[in-house]
C-alpha cells in the first residue's frame, strides 16, 4: 500500500519544490511528475517524490486522505487541551480506533507526523489501540467478533442469520496524552 500525503506547491526550483503540508514546509522532488507542476498546484507526495497532480476541488472534498482532516482536528484537540491544562508539550496520544471506522491506521499516523511541526505536538507519537468489529445476533443472541480482522459482518458467524446488531468496531476517540 502506497501512502501519500497532498501538499500545495508554494514555490519550485528546477525540478525541487517546497510544498506546505498543513503549516509544515518540506522540499520535494519533481522529477516523478508526468506534467509540469505549477506554484499553487496540489500533489500527491510520497517518499520524498512528488507522484501526481491533485485537484483542489479532490482535495477540498474531502476525497482525498480524510485521515489528513482527522489528524488535524485530533491536533486541535490536543493543542486546546494543552492550553486549558497549562501543558507545554504532549509526548504520546493514545487512539482507539475500529476496525469498520473507514480510517487506515498507517494514513493517519502519516498525516498526522506531516501535521504537527509547528504544534505542541510536534514530538508526540500517536499509539493506535484497533478495535475488532463485533456485535450481538439477533437471532441466537450470541455475541460475535469478526473473524480474521474484517472490516464487515455479512453474517453471525455462529448461526448464519442476516440479522444482526454491531456494538463495537466504529469507535474513534482519545484515550489520553502524556503531556509536559
Amino acid at each position: 500500500m502506497c501512502l501519500a500525503i497532498p501538499s500545495r506547491i508554494i514555490s519550485i526550483d528546477d525540478l525541487i519544490a517546497t510544498i506546505d503540508v498543513y503549516g509544515a514546509r518540506r522540499q520535494v522532488s519533481l522529477m516523478l511528475l508526468p506534467e509540469e507542476p505549477r506554484i499553487g498546484d496540489y500533489v500527491l507526495v510520497h517518499a520524498g517524490f512528488a507522484i501526481q497532480k491533485i485537484e483542489k476541488e479532490r482535495l477540498e472534498s474531502g476525497e482525498i486522505m480524510h485521515e489528513a482532516s482527522i489528524a488535524l482536528s485530533i491536533i486541535d484537540i490536543v493543542q486546546a487541551k494543552c492550553m486549558e491544562e497549562g501543558c507545554h508539550s504532549v509526548d504520546s496520544i493514545r487512539l482507539r480506533i475500529g476496525r469498520a471506522a473507514g480510517i487506515l491506521p498507517e494514513a493517519l499516523v502519516f498525516a498526522f507526523d506531516a501535521s504537527k511541526d509547528t504544534t505542541v505536538a510536534k514530538n508526540a507519537k500517536l499509539v493506535i489501540e484497533s478495535v475488532p468489529v463485533g456485535g450481538t445476533c439477533n437471532s441466537c443472541k450470541k455475541e460475535f467478533e469478526a473473524p480474521d480482522n474484517a472490516q464487515y459482518v455479512l453474517s453471525c458467524p455462529h448461526c448464519g442469520s442476516l440479522s444482526y446488531e454491531i456494538t463495537r468496531g466504529r469507535e474513534m476517540e482519545i484515550l489520553d496524552m502524556e503531556t509536559n
